[in-house]
């Protein structure tokens, strides 16, 4: 496969999963307090951490769009999809893993988030990226 390829496929993939990542940030912002209630009832969660997890999802959704600090970036968003994914699978609510056959939500969107994030962090940013123009050093991206 060559460089372009790759380069091209990495800066797909951080295009679409940025523009994912703020989509589902920002209703978090917008509704965080009905949002909050629901985190609470349904997952013990606390009503903070709605506001928290959409900051969280549109400022590294914005760092994977242009390419800053990538493999960190898909790092932190690993975890949280992770934690998502386990709220999905180990609630009452999410036990279907398909969107397609659940009434509610299943999981298998996450799991799909998860793997990319993966890919991501194996690929790097592609040389269209703000880490490649700015010579970031590879060591503060691990």
């Amino acid at each position: 496969m060559s460089e372009i390829t790759v380069d091209l496929a990495s800066l797909i993939l951080r295009l679409t999963l940025g523009v994912i990542m703020v989509s589902h940030g920002i209703p978090k912002i917008k509704k965080r307090e009905i949002l909050g209630k629901k985190w609470n009832n349904h997952y013990g969660i606390p009503k903070a951490s709605v506001w928290l997890t959409g900051i969280l999802q549109i400022v590294t959704g914005v760092l994977l769009i242009v390419g800053l600090l990538t493999r960190l970036t898909a790092l932190v968003l690993t975890l949280d999809m992770l934690v998502a994914l386990l709220i999905c699978i180990f609630n009452s609510h999410h036990r279907e893993p398909f969107n397609s056959v659940s009434p509610d939500k299943g999981w298998d969107v996450n799991l799909l988030l998860v793997a990319s994030l993966v890919v991501v962090m194996i690929l790097g940013p592609g040389q269209w990226s703000l880490d490649v123009a700015l010579s970031l050093k590879p060591w503060l991206l691990f």
